[in-house]
């Protein structure tokens, strides 16, 4: 069930190492890096999810999605989604797993052949999606 009491913030970069930690712990793959914007939902100043925004030339990919195991499946990733796509009017690219589909749909993303995206993401969608099993949304 979700608490009323989480805030979601955009981390400011000098608070990049608090994300990067949360990282280390519960995703094992993500940092932070300088060309991304990060945002957290937090209970209780503990950080409990997060996400990154990361821009690719003038494009923006939703990237890092994570969950301490604690909040999973309550409705916590969606929440931070939804609020972290309100802070941009540009579309949002996502590639996620083949797992996730029914969870990026729910929140509004739609399919894209590769043809339809612009350059820049058609060339990072093909180098990811050479080493996993991805797919090709966007939220507009």
């Amino acid at each position: 069930m979700l608490d009323s009491n989480c805030q979601f913030i955009e981390l400011e970069k000098v608070k990049t190492p608090l994300v990067n930690q949360f990282y280390k712990r519960v995703y094992k793959k993500g940092i932070a890096g300088k060309n991304e914007r990060v945002f957290v939902l937090k209970h209780e100043q503990q950080i409990i999810c997060s996400a990154k925004l990361k821009s690719i030339e003038e494009d923006v990919v939703l990237t890092g999605v994570a969950c301490d195991p604690d909040y999973q499946h309550q409705g916590y990733a969606s929440l931070l989604i939804n609020k972290l796509l309100k802070t941009t009017n540009q579309p949002v690219y996502c590639f996620p797993y083949v797992h996730l589909e029914a969870f990026y749909l729910r929140l509004g993303f739609v399919f894209l052949s590769i043809e339809q995206a612009p350059e820049a993401i058609q060339v990072r969608f093909n180098r990811y999606q050479q080493h996993r099993d991805l797919l090709l949304m966007v939220y507009k």
